[in-house]
């Protein structure tokens, strides 16, 4: 295995020619090798729109859980779901980068070939299961002190830590192999399986919170294993690398700055779910989570194309990366503001119908929510340069960290003052002012690099 080391750009020959000196068309040499193509390039257009198909089946299926969680559990049952829900993604998004800190890896040449691939996937999908094993012990100890939620919920929840982590490891590493079916697949199985196990153990059986969790539980260990079944390629034979070497630590630092970015930007347009639970108590969770779910489902468009220009701005030249994040980052804003028209215009009538007058109280706050997110959706592009091409996802971190700051600056006096409606406006502050300092990182770095 080769030290893991910065990358150095490779020399390729074109097979059409020789030299540049040449007056006369030569004969193509056999021996001469084409430049490889950058996967998912030439597929870029047809990769948006699948994933945003495959997405377009999978967020109506996240709004129907929130609706049936709003029917069947009131909004305390489902301000306890999201708490818990929330205490386990936040270690997941802590975890789950490693795939995506193998198709860092996968920019340089020496490390794209099958033979060295297979190490480094096992290497994550090992350091992926034990992390999260640790993670689920430190979660039932959380619930246990958080009276809101107890031990016996955490533990529920905390049991699908590390088959989220797993299926999440994977899904990275599909995504820099520009594997964009299996990874749409794999995406796709999470929402659909906790679905189908809602309707199954709480809308047919009568379950609680309780049941709403096992649902939750079980489907990310279903999508594990199809995860697996779709990367059996890259880990199979198993031959366990040390997790503990130098390769490893490696892999395990930029997963966890990565992560830590995760990590603080789910804080950051989460953290006045605490604040609010801590003043207007759990059932005002419930009600603003509506509008906050409903929010963040506008980002549908952004996220798709950000998944698509992955591998290629991975790969590409330094210009044409630096040019299709331009244009992809004014295409998920475009899209994003539209969906926020339509969301602006049909919201209040769906949460009326559709969740019932319980919830009326989410209308306001999601409204508010609104510009906020819009300003926040091209993010996730910034990201994939900052993070995943340059290998600095401490920039990335800077914007979540202004965001969380500010969000939970303004959500006590706001919250105390509005209640779920500050709860949204301080949000969207601070949704605006992360937005705003990672679009400044982007241009400084980018006109950097395009300089030398």
């Amino acid at each position: 295995m080769r030290a893991l080391g910065p990358r150095a750009p490779l020399a390729t020959i074109d097979a059409t020619s020789n030299d540049a000196s040449s007056t006369a068309t030569p004969p193509v040499n056999p021996e001469l090798v084409r430049a490889p193509e950058v996967p998912g390039a030439k597929k870029l257009g047809s990769n948006v729109f699948e994933i945003l198909v495959f997405r377009g089946l999978s967020t109506p299926l996240a709004l129907l859980l929130v609706v049936l969680q709003g029917r069947f559990l009131e909004p305390s049952g489902r301000g306890r779901f999201v708490l818990a829900v929330l205490t386990v993604t936040i270690f997941s998004r802590l975890l789950s980068q490693l795939g995506v800190a193998v198709a860092n890896h996968m920019s340089q040449r020496e490390w794209d070939t099958e033979p060295e691939l297979r190490p480094l996937a096992q290497r994550a999908l090992g350091i992926a299961f034990g992390l999260g094993l640790l993670g689920s012990a430190a979660i039932i100890g959380i619930g246990a002190l958080t009276p809101s939620v107890g031990a016996g919920t955490a533990a529920i929840a905390a049991t699908a830590l590390a088959p989220n982590v797993i299926w999440q490891t994977a899904s990275g590493i599909l995504l820099g192999l520009s594997r964009i079916r299996a990874w749409n697949y794999v995406q796709l199985a999470s929402p659909l399986l906790t679905v189908l196990g809602t309707l199954a153990l709480v809308v047919a059986l009568g379950g609680q919170v309780h049941a709403a969790l096992a649902a939750w539980t079980i489907a990310h260990v279903l999508t594990a294993m199809l995860a697996l079944y779709f990367t059996r390629d890259l880990w199979l034979p198993l031959r366990m690398p040390s997790l503990v070497d130098g390769v490893s630590q490696q892999l395990m630092r930029l997963a966890l700055a990565m992560g830590a970015l995760q990590v603080i930007a789910l804080i950051g347009y989460r953290a006045e779910l605490f604040v609010l639970e801590a003043i207007d108590g759990v059932g005002a969770v419930g009600i603003y989570s509506i509008a906050n779910q409903a929010a963040e489902s506008m980002w549908l468009m952004a996220a798709a194309i950000a998944t698509a220009i992955t591998a290629p701005v991975v790969r590409e030249s330094e210009a044409d990366a630096v040019a299709l994040v331009k244009r992809s980052l004014v295409k998920s804003l475009l899209y994003t503001a539209g969906a926020g028209a339509i969301v602006a215009i049909t919201a209040p009538f769906v949460i009326r119908y559709a969740l019932g007058s319980a919830f009326n109280g989410s209308r306001t706050p999601l409204l508010l929510l609104l510009p906020g997110a819009i300003a926040y959706a091209p993010v996730q592009i910034l990201v994939v340069y900052l993070s995943v091409r340059r290998g600095r996802p401490r920039l990335s971190l800077a914007a979540g960290l202004t965001a969380m700051v500010v969000t939970i600056a303004a959500s006590v006096p706001l919250i105390k003052a509005y209640g779920p409606s500050g709860a949204a406006g301080a949000s969207a502050i601070g949704y605006g002012c992360g937005a705003l300092v990672a679009w400044l990182l982007f241009r400084r770095l980018a006109a950097d690099r395009l300089r030398t």
